[in-house]
């Protein structure tokens, strides 16, 4: 049988954003959070694997941020492996509103089990894959994003920043929750001038792939563009550069709304 996990978490005043939501940020923390404590309840906690001188490290990551989240709301979290190979497991996530049971957000992370001195690939104890029992049972219904058309009129962003220490974690590299915010900032500006009166633009669903890892003292450049268009919603393509060196490429999938959160027609 297939091993659950589940917790619950409340959200802090700290961690909201100008609108006094949730961001999708604290959603990648929250999800993270989610899956460690999971591991150490199931015994593999962060000493189990360094003693075996292995880690884990997120390749891909899908989050779907489907209602908002404010101060105070608790939160409970589920999560489970749906599959498992040599080296590498698809994590699920559910989260849910515990006052309205409502899901709020769903996510799946391809997390790799390396090598903790060469980061190469190392295969994952056969212990820890008889004790999750993976179920193949996906918490996103569509693992692609929706595709729209392509859209009239261009438009690019781009812009340069140096990565700060105080944004990497303790694998030494930048937070993959970090590229969310460096994400979503550049998106902000792409749009800056092309928003609806009395409109934002929310960012629904996120499809990350995380290549190489940004390291304090790096010059990285983002860019976004758009690559398809709808009524209400947008497809965008982001990416995070060290020169000609890929590091992150992301897909936000992300929606026109008013001020009640209730999609609205774009301009394109």
């Amino acid at each position: 049988m297939t091993l659950t996990f589940t917790t619950r978490l409340r959200v802090r005043h700290y961690e909201l954003n100008a609108r006094n939501e949730l961001p999708n940020s604290a959603l990648f923390r929250l999800f993270q959070e989610t899956a460690m404590r999971a591991t150490h309840d199931a015994g593999f906690g962060v000493e189990w694997f360094a003693e075996r001188q292995t880690v884990w490290l997120v390749y891909q990551m899908t989050v779907e941020h489907l209602r908002p989240s404010h101060y105070l709301d608790e939160l409970e979290v589920t999560t489970w492996l749906s599959d498992a190979q040599k080296v590498r497991t698809h994590r699920e996530y559910l989260a849910r509103n515990v006052a309205t049971n409502e899901i709020v957000a769903r996510g799946r992370a391809y997390w790799a089990h390396l090598n903790g001195a060469t980061r190469l690939p190392a295969r994952i104890p056969p212990e820890l894959i008889a004790r999750f029992q993976p179920n193949g049972v996906r918490a996103i219904p569509r693992i692609e994003p929706r595709a729209y058309p392509a859209p009239s009129v261009p438009i690019e962003h781009r812009a340069r920043r140096r990565v700060q220490r105080y944004e990497a974690d303790g694998m030494q590299h930048v937070n993959n929750a970090i590229y969310v915010d460096w994400l979503e900032e550049a998106l902000a500006d792409a749009i800056a001038s092309a928003e609806p009166e009395g409109a934002r633009l929310r960012v629904r669903r996120h499809d990350i792939e995380y290549a190489r890892s940004a390291l304090p003292g790096d010059e990285v450049e983002i860019v976004a563009r758009v690559i398809g268009v709808g009524r209400c919603a947008s497809a965008w393509e982001l990416q995070v550069k060290r020169g000609d060196e890929s590091l992150v490429r992301d897909h936000i999938t992300a929606l026109w709304v008013d001020d009640a959160g209730k999609p609205v027609r774009g301009n394109w």
